[in-house]
């Protein structure tokens, strides 16, 4: 029997110093802007149980909105890296032309939803008394009001960031996010408590505070890539050139949509689950409200890590080296599962300290603390499935990726959650873990896939008369 070869997992100084960076970057952006996020919510969380609540019911329906624009901008960003790593700078600009154009279209359509349905679709997440309900919705609807704003600056500054980082300027949207959740956390303890002479505005001061720091984050984005044309390329003449090719707007699109879709399919699904989980209780959305704060912080670092791998195996498929890509992907999964393993146990020795933070019951810090340990113990499961999304992603399986994420969660996720929900008296403990659990499922069907080799696939150069005509 032959020993695996531990070595095809593990890269060099090398290669880990051009990983982290991209990676750092990245992991940096994200660790900041959801440990702020973490602030905002103990801030909001002293002000009383109910309040909590309605921003993390608005936060849910957020949560769509964010991912379906990070699906719409998936799909063009997989075409920016590889034609990036192919040198193909025109092909660049068009497709990030797509992706501002088909970002704001849906843009738009989100805010006409949530403008629209807003309170039918808050109905659907509170579960208790008529008093109780009717406190918890009123202040998700002043909540919802106020954030409808930061939509579009929030759509625009992440067409930009996503293009950045693309074309290997990842530091820019770290210095603007880090600017945004500055202004962000500074502006909560200003308009929520009524600091500084301001108004104690409760949640619709998060609210604003959130829409100013987009307009923040926007500014930084877009005024950098203005004044610094010649190096992101993208900006330079932006709007013009000739149009893009039939042949090269029809892929594109093809392989747009079903990332899109997946991203809208998928957090409808996680929004579901969610839905699922809180009809046993205001104190159960309470409590999953803290614990997917802590899980978001500590992920932070670990799911950057799928992120790396959609640019720089999407760079080296673009730029013909088959190879490199396939080793750079196995390493990098590697890296991103053990670096998971050593987060999921700080994460479960911050399971009892952190929900103490909050001012809420005691029932509600208790469920909280379990709920963090179930994830902590499920989180190397998620980080490796997260990186076999972005690895069919980078070679633009995208079909594979629909199918792989948001059709299982459909398929599987979302049925098993509802029938040991409604269909058993487990507690919400065992009806969560269990939930969970169907992550081995994913993980099984993605290394098969990545074993297989499916994803190796080169999309630049494949038209490179239609290419060059842009």
């Amino acid at each position: 029997m032959t020993r695996p070869d531990i070595g095809k997992f593990i890269g060099d100084r090398h290669f880990y110093r051009r990983a982290l960076t991209v990676a750092l970057p990245i992991m940096l952006q994200n660790t900041v802007t959801n440990f702020v996020s973490l602030l905002d919510n103990i801030m909001v969380g002293q002000t009383g149980t109910a309040s909590m609540s309605g921003v993390a019911v608005v936060g849910q329906l957020f949560f769509i909105f964010y991912l379906v624009i990070f699906g719409t901008v998936s799909g063009p960003g997989i075409f920016c890296a590889q034609f990036w790593g192919a040198g193909e700078e025109r092909s660049f600009k068009a497709a990030f032309r797509y992706k501002l154009v088909t970002s704001l279209a849906m843009c738009f359509v989100c805010m006409a939803v949530l403008a629209g349905a807003g309170e039918p679709l808050i109905g659907l997440y509170i579960t208790g008394g008529e008093a109780e309900t009717a406190q918890v919705a009123a202040y998700a609807g002043d909540y919802l009001r106020v954030m409808l704003w930061g939509m579009i600056p929030y759509t625009v500054a992440m067409v930009y960031a996503t293009t950045l980082r693309e074309a290997g300027h990842a530091v820019v949207p770290m210095a603007a996010s880090w600017s945004a959740v500055a202004v962000n956390l500074f502006l909560n303890w200003v308009l929520i408590f009524g600091h500084l002479g301001a108004p104690a505005m409760g949640v619709r001061g998060a609210a604003l505070a959130t829409v100013i720091s987009r307009l923040v984050e926007l500014s930084v984005c877009v005024g950098w890539s203005h004044r610094h044309k010649e190096q992101v390329l993208f900006t330079l003449h932006m709007l013009e050139g000739a149009p893009m090719p039939k042949a090269l707007l029809a892929d594109m699109f093809r392989r747009s949509m079903p990332l899109m879709l997946n991203e809208a399919l998928w957090c409808l699904g996680s929004a579901t689950l969610t839905q699922i989980y809180s009809t046993r209780g205001i104190t159960v959305m309470a409590a999953l409200n803290i614990a997917l704060v802590l899980f978001d912080v500590f992920t932070a670092i670990a799911f950057s890590v799928g992120s790396t791998i959609g640019i720089l195996v999407g760079q080296e498929l673009g730029a013909g080296q088959t190879e490199q890509a396939v080793d750079t992907d196995r390493k990098l999964l590697a890296f991103g599962v053990a670096l998971s393993a050593v987060i999921a146990l700080g994460m479960a020795a911050a399971s009892g300290l952190f929900p103490r933070f909050y001012n809420t019951t005691d029932d509600v810090r208790a469920l909280a603390a379990a709920l963090i340990r179930i994830m902590a113990f499920y989180l190397p499961l998620d980080c490796f499935a997260n990186g076999s999304y972005f690895t069919m992603r980078s070679g633009g399986r995208t079909l594979v990726t629909f199918l792989f994420d948001s059709c299982f969660a459909w398929a599987v996720n979302v049925p098993v959650a509802w029938v040991l929900a409604h269909r058993t008296t487990l507690g919400i403990l065992a009806v969560y873990a269990l939930s969970l659990s169907t992550v081995l499922i994913k993980c099984v069907i993605g290394a098969v896939l990545i074993h297989k080799r499916y994803w190796v696939n080169t999309l630049s150069g494949a038209r490179p008369d239609a290419l060059r005509d842009l």
